[in-house]
């Protein structure tokens, strides 16, 4: 009889399984616009939605034998599109971005704006990443905002300001990097909440972020438990600050 850590265990390894399937899912539907009727490609999404498929079931096979599957969070995974499907239909849902030049008519979009939680502002140049942290943040009742580099970053923290309870800030990004993000951020509020998310870092800069106030540290690759606990400690430590 598996033990009540190994049944939560593999809930949460099901569920992030859901999340990751939709990524993929919703990718492929993107990447489908620009393959036309190439055969070649075909067979690679016949592949691609048979392992889908399959994990989608071994996903709904752990739910059901670690005890229940909650009602109020069902799979996510949307059918793979079938057959015929190639370049046609609508672009999956992406980020909530903007683009770049038009700071000012900057128009801000929020995921999941009715959301009961924080806003996050998640700073990120990989759209994959982006995207399931997104899903896995709003899903928890966050609300989210994401930009696709440090100068959106800015437009977007310029606006919302005070708004956004959290910054997610990738390290690795083109033109400016974390350090240079953080450090124009700091111009705008000095104490605005960061928390550095990358594969790669390098060490000096880590340091200088952290005596200037960096919040904390996700290394890349996280998991979708790692990222909610990160955000959640991050965020209770602010307001225990605060003394909210």
């Amino acid at each position: 009889m598996p033990s009540p850590e190994e049944l939560n265990w593999v809930k949460s390894t099901a569920n992030e399984l859901n999340n990751l399937l939709q990524v993929i899912t919703e990718s492929s539907q993107f990447l489908q616009r620009f393959t036309g009727g190439n055969p070649e490609a075909a067979r690679y999404y016949d592949m691609m939605r048979s392992a889908v498929d399959r994990a989608a079931l071994l996903s709904k096979t752990m739910l059901e034998r670690s005890g229940e599957a909650p009602p109020e969070r069902p799979s996510k995974v949307t059918p793979f599109p079938g057959p015929g499907s190639f370049g046609s239909g609508p672009a999956p849902a992406r980020p909530p971005t903007y683009n770049p030049g038009e700071s000012s008519q900057l128009d801000v979009r929020i995921a999941n704006p009715e959301g009961e939680r924080e806003l996050i502002l998640i700073v990120d140049d990989e759209d994959f990443v982006t995207l399931l942290a997104q899903r896995v943040l709003t899903d928890e009742g966050y609300r989210v905002v994401t930009a696709r580099d440090g100068f959106q970053a800015l437009d977007i923290y310029k606006k919302l300001k005070t708004q956004v309870n959290l910054v997610i800030l990738d390290f690795t990004m083109p033109i400016m990097d974390g350090s240079e993000v953080f450090s124009e951020l700091r111009m705008i509020n000095p104490q605005v909440p960061v928390v550095l998310s990358s594969g790669f870092t390098e060490q000096d800069k880590l340091k200088w972020m952290l005596a200037k106030g960096l919040r904390g540290f996700i290394p890349k690759p996280y998991t979708q438990q790692k990222l909610l606990l990160q955000v959640r400690s991050t965020l209770d430590a602010m307001k225990g600050e605060s003394g909210h």
